[in-house]
């Protein structure tokens, strides 16, 4: 794992759940290192990892997620906001009230 600043000032904490869609498609930021724009979620929440490099980074900013989010709008453009329980393997999708108790 890279050992920046960043990194280091912060407690790293395991996901418990993450989006079905990959970083990119909600217009997360790319590896810092490398340039690689394709990265995955990682294994610690708020971070993602670059198949590339083998690192977990921040992202420089988070797409989407920076701003208010037109949900209706995104459904039309094919991104969506079910998430993919990692401790039972579940999706549990946006607007379920289960998803609304997994919300950090």
């Amino acid at each position: 794992m890279d050992t920046n600043t960043t990194t280091t000032a912060l407690a790293l904490i395991r996901r418990t759940w993450c989006y079905i869609l990959p970083p990119d498609a909600y217009e997360i930021s790319g590896c810092p290192h490398c340039k690689f724009p394709k990265c995955l979620w990682s294994e610690f929440a708020h971070m993602s990892w670059c198949p590339m490099c083998s690192k977990d980074f921040f992202p420089a900013h988070g797409g989407i997620f920076d701003g208010p989010i037109p949900v209706e709008t995104c459904r039309m453009l094919g991104i969506v906001f079910d998430r993919y329980e990692l401790s039972t393997g579940r999706v549990v999708k946006f607007g379920d009230p289960e998803w609304e108790k997994t919300w950090p």
